[in-house]
């Protein structure tokens, strides 16, 4: 209704499960998406599919065949054929029966973007900088540039009742031609790192084949193998982002609008009538001097 009020509300305002393909709402269908997904909440293996959150009207479904032909069709039939199924089972990311709502929502945004688009979304920091979330940190950087990163003040969200400190991330996904290179690079290192340690890891494979041997020993050549394809990983993983190598634009804010209270502040973001004294340049400014510095003006276009 608050958008109806503002003059929006009638087209294009979907209320359902972000997580689930219903009307105009699938993959690789939208250039840019922007987002302030939930923090902290779980989904969890319990989640289930219900018919009634992915099925619509008739003729809204052949009003949305019509506009987007087989994407939307095949989009729409793969929710279909997970009803009764738990919606994480839609997910690459969940390593476990329960996810924290965020990180879904990271491979949601990427898989809604068609290539080359991009995507602009606020996280808690935890996903920067915690190390068992490396995963996550390595499944965008599999498929995404990113573009940028803007830390946001402790306070920004306190007034809504949030104290998590939190960041702007700003992504580009890989058009086809990018996601080649990059396959082709990481299969690359992956190997050649393989190589560097391949005797080692044979005699461990021999010595945890060998019938004769007394379980103390296997068990202890399965351990060193395991260590042996972990380091195999991290140095595959750091040689590969040698060579696909990108400029990464990162800025601390202070000042981003909104103080502690809720009340209006000073913003650094962008051009306002309410910058910070001395400041000469905003964010943005600052961004897109970055991209001139280090991009054409068409790419950054």
């Amino acid at each position: 209704m608050k958008m109806i009020m503002h003059g929006d509300g009638h087209g294009g305002v979907h209320y359902h499960d972000g997580f689930l393909n219903v009307n105009g709402i699938f993959e690789e269908r939208f250039n840019i998406v922007l987002t302030n997904p939930p923090f902290g909440a779980n989904v969890e293996d319990s989640d289930i599919i219900e018919e009634s959150h992915v099925v619509v009207p008739e003729d809204v479904e052949e009003r949305y065949k019509a506009e987007y032909g087989s994407l939307y069709q095949e989009a729409t039939d793969r929710v279909k054929a997970a009803i009764g199924k738990s919606i994480l089972s839609l997910f690459n990311l969940p390593k476990s029966d329960k996810i924290k709502t965020e990180i879904l929502f990271i491979e949601r945004c990427l898989a809604l973007l068609k290539p080359g688009g991009r995507l602009g979304i606020v996280l808690p920091e935890g996903i920067f900088n915690n190390p068992s979330l490396a995963y996550v940190r390595e499944y965008c950087e599999d498929r995404a540039f990113i573009r940028a990163v803007i830390s946001l003040p402790q306070e920004t969200f306190l007034s809504s009742k949030a104290s998590v400190k939190a960041s702007l991330l700003f992504v580009q996904k890989f058009t086809v031609e990018d996601r080649i290179k990059f396959e082709t690079l990481k299969a690359h290192t992956l190997a050649e790192t393989e190589m560097r340690y391949g005797n080692q890891k044979s005699k461990l494979k021999e010595a945890i084949a060998n019938k004769k041997a007394v379980k103390e020993e296997k068990d202890k050549a399965k351990k060193a193998l395991k260590e042996f394809e972990d380091l195999i990983a991290k140095e595959a993983r750091t040689l590969l982002k040698e060579r696909f190598n990108y400029p990464i634009f990162m800025y601390e804010a202070e000042h981003v609008g909104i103080s502690s209270t809720g009340e209006a502040d000073y913003n650094e973001l962008y051009p306002n009538d309410n910058m910070p004294p001395g400041c000469e340049k905003t964010c943005l400014e600052h961004y897109r001097e970055f991209c001139n510095n280090y991009y054409s003006i068409e790419q950054d276009n």
